[in-house]
């Protein structure tokens, strides 16, 4: 089969466990065990349900989005549940229509499928919001799928929600369904405009899980809430490719879960604490661009009179000893993504040997 492969997953698995000071991740750090009220029985390997999850945990995402237990689907990540939405959505030669920049793994799924990929361009110029008047002229008769992440990745940007729901709306007219990734969400104020699109009407499907805000990426615990229709074509797919979640990420996610009103402030306490040393170091430089995130742990920032950063990232890398990525993952070269995740003077030098880097690489163009 062909299809275009997933480069920027084999990028980050490699950067994780590279030398140097890490700021190419985009999830939070793993939390304490503690915090989270493990117990010895949670890493059992027996669970109330481990073919399509345990019901405690579908009732608690069931609750928390306002709907019942038939609406969700327990997957092994958000990455899955995208892939299970791509499967049961789509058929060869459908178009979908997906963001740029974007996160790569929507447009390989696509490619999975011979699906024809139309791209919605979000530019830094609008603060990466679509334009709904090119969208209009996107939307047609062919496309049956539409995706959207909110938070926005790579930029983190939040999407109105009317402008959500305008989109939603066309697409219902059309009978297009709406993919849209929450796995950032978590990162805004509770309150601020953090609520679930599920809501915004019934062609739409969210997918998320606990490892972005969370830190939980070894849990391997996502889901996906949308209609019952595509759900029991999901969970047919799954029937092929899953016989069974693994029990103790089930028993652990239930606890998690309980215990998310404790976890989140992590992420936003880690954000306002380094984003001003971040903003700080791109506004002492004027050949910095870079988008101001209402939450996060990363920053998109473009580098002035640099026409790619595949190199330059290499550079940073191998003789200055700081990690980021390239916006050529992103379909965006002379981009990069730099993470801050770590503690500020780590973010301080990391920076520090960032800049360094870009001055090194621009001497010798």
């Amino acid at each position: 089969m062909d299809f275009e492969p997933f480069q920027y997953m084999r990028y980050a698995k490699r950067l994780e466990y590279a030398d140097g000071i890490f700021m190419a991740g985009s999830g939070m750090n793993k939390p304490k065990r503690d915090v989270l009220s493990f117990r010895e029985a949670d890493f059992s390997l027996d669970s109330l349900c481990s073919n399509y999850g345990d019901p405690r945990n579908i009732a608690w995402l069931a609750a928390r989005y306002g709907t019942t237990g038939e609406h969700v689907v327990m997957t092994a990540g958000s990455s899955e549940a995208n892939f299970l939405v791509y499967a049961a959505a789509l058929n060869a030669g459908d178009k979908v229509i997906i963001e740029t920049p974007g996160y790569p793994q929507f447009t390989s799924l696509a490619s999975m499928l011979n699906a024809e990929v139309v791209h919605l361009p979000r530019r830094y110029e609008n603060g990466y919001e679509p334009d709904i008047a090119e969208f209009k002229k996107l939307l047609d008769d062919g496309v049956r799928l539409v995706v959207l992440t909110n938070l926005h990745n790579p930029t983190m940007a939040r999407m109105p929600r009317d402008l959500m729901k305008e989109i939603v709306d066309l697409c219902a007219v059309n009978g297009t369904l709406v993919l849209i990734d929450e796995v950032y969400v978590d990162h805004l104020k509770p309150g601020d405009d953090d609520q679930s699109a599920f809501e915004l009407g019934d062609n739409v499907v969210v997918t998320n899980s606990l490892t972005k805000v969370y830190g939980l990426s070894g849990l391997r615990f996502g889901w996906a809430v949308g209609p019952k229709k595509l759900l029991s074509k999901m969970l047919d797919l799954i029937d092929i490719v899953d016989p069974e979640l693994p029990t103790i990420t089930q028993n652990l996610a239930h606890h998690a879960l309980e215990n998310l009103a404790r976890l989140r402030p992590a992420a936003r306490r880690l954000h306002e604490q380094n984003w001003p040393i971040v903003k700080e170091w791109a506004d002492s430089r004027d050949d910095i661009e870079y988008f101001h995130p209402p939450g996060g742990i990363t920053v998109w920032l473009r580098v002035k009179d640099i026409t790619e950063t595949g190199n330059l990232s290499t550079v940073a890398r191998n003789d200055y000893g700081v990690l980021v990525v390239p916006g050529e993952y992103f379909q965006s070269p002379g981009w990069l993504r730099v993470g801050y995740k770590i503690e500020p003077t780590a973010v301080r030098e990391g920076l520090s040997r960032l800049g360094k880097a870009i001055d090194d690489f621009k001497s010798h163009r």
